[in-house]
Formats: structure tokens, C-alpha cells, sequence
């Protein structure tokens, strides 16, 4: 496998091909269905299914019409162990009031629902965004998975990170064997 240059033009050839290719060319790809948890589930059954599924990164928290309400990720159940084990709040200092207003949150909550990534109900993408977008939600939501949704809003699939990266290196070999 050969190395990849980022230089200044091949990052430019990469922000084309995020521009360039779609959401619904990649979503589809891995054939494992998304996990999907209602709200108002126990919390024991969002634990179950992440412990069940070793590779699992993230599961999708939604409403009784089936509209996605956020994300859950591994790190959201580490401060939900956290929590429920004793861990001490730090002060004011070491950690933001939002933060801190989160984690209590955290220390009351009993369903999925309660324990959501923080705005990722606004963290998904449509098949028909570009995979810079995907990217750019990703990062600004501090998520590697993202649900896609239809039009009504339900969720249809999911993109991972892993998809967009292993994409991009293969537009870029490409794009090296072309030029050589």
C-alpha cells in the first residue's frame, strides 16, 4: 500500500473528493443493521447492547414516531460508570459548568434517553450530503458514527468514519496511478 502525500494539493484533491462523492455511496456498505433504542429504555439494555457488540461505537436514541433524539457513545456510558461508581466531581476549574451540568444529569438518569451525547439529535446526515459534510458533523459533533435519515426523519443507516477515511484512500491510490 503506498503512502499518502498531504501536501497542500493532495489536501486539496481530498476536499474534492469529500465534495464530490455522497453519503449514500458509503452508508450502505456495511450491512450491519444500526442499533436503535427507544428514549424511554432501561439503561441496563442500552449496556447490553454495547456489551454485546464489542465493535459497537455509538447507538441511535429515538422517539415513539421513530425520530432520532441523539446519540450514544462509549465515552457517554464511561461517565455514566462514572457516575454510578462514586467518582468525585472535579471543581469549577478542571471542568466546565455545562460539563458539570451534564454529569448530574448523568447521576439521576435510568433510560437511554437520559444519557444522549450532548446536541447530537443534531448530528446526522441525509443520503444526499457530501461526504465533506458527513466529515465536517463529525467533528463538530465529536462523533465517528452518524445516523443517516430519510426524509421523514427516520433512520435508514449509519455512517462511520472507518467508511469516509477508507473511501478517501482509495480515490487518492487512484488518483496516484492515474498520474504515474
Amino acid at each position: 500500500m503506498k503512502s499518502l502525500k498531504w501536501s497542500d494539493m493532495g489536501k486539496i484533491r481530498i476536499m474534492k473528493t469529500l465534495q464530490k462523492l455522497i453519503v449514500k455511496d458509503l452508508y450502505h456498505l456495511d450491512t450491519t443493521p444500526p442499533i436503535i433504542v427507544q428514549a424511554g429504555q432501561d439503561i441496563t439494555h442500552v449496556i447490553k447492547q454495547f456489551a454485546q457488540q464489542p465493535t459497537l461505537r455509538g447507538l441511535f436514541v429515538v422517539d415513539e414516531n421513530k425520530h432520532l433524539l441523539g446519540v450514544i457513545t462509549r465515552r457517554d456510558l464511561l461517565d455514566w460508570a462514572r457516575i454510578r461508581v462514586g467518582a468525585t466531581f472535579r471543581t469549577s476549574r478542571e471542568f466546565w459548568l455545562a460539563e458539570d451540568a451534564r454529569l448530574i444529569k448523568i447521576m439521576v438518569s435510568s433510560t437511554g434517553g437520559d444519557i444522549v451525547h450532548p446536541d447530537s439529535q443534531k448530528a446526522y446526515v441525509k443520503p444526499e450530503d457530501t461526504l465533506a459534510h458527513a466529515l465536517h458533523v463529525m467533528i463538530e459533533y465529536d462523533l465517528i458514527c452518524l445516523p443517516v435519515l430519510d426524509e421523514a426523519g427516520q433512520i435508514i443507516g449509519d455512517l462511520k468514519l472507518t467508511e469516509i477515511l477508507s473511501r478517501v484512500v482509495q480515490e487518492e491510490e487512484a488518483a496516484e496511478d492515474t498520474s504515474t
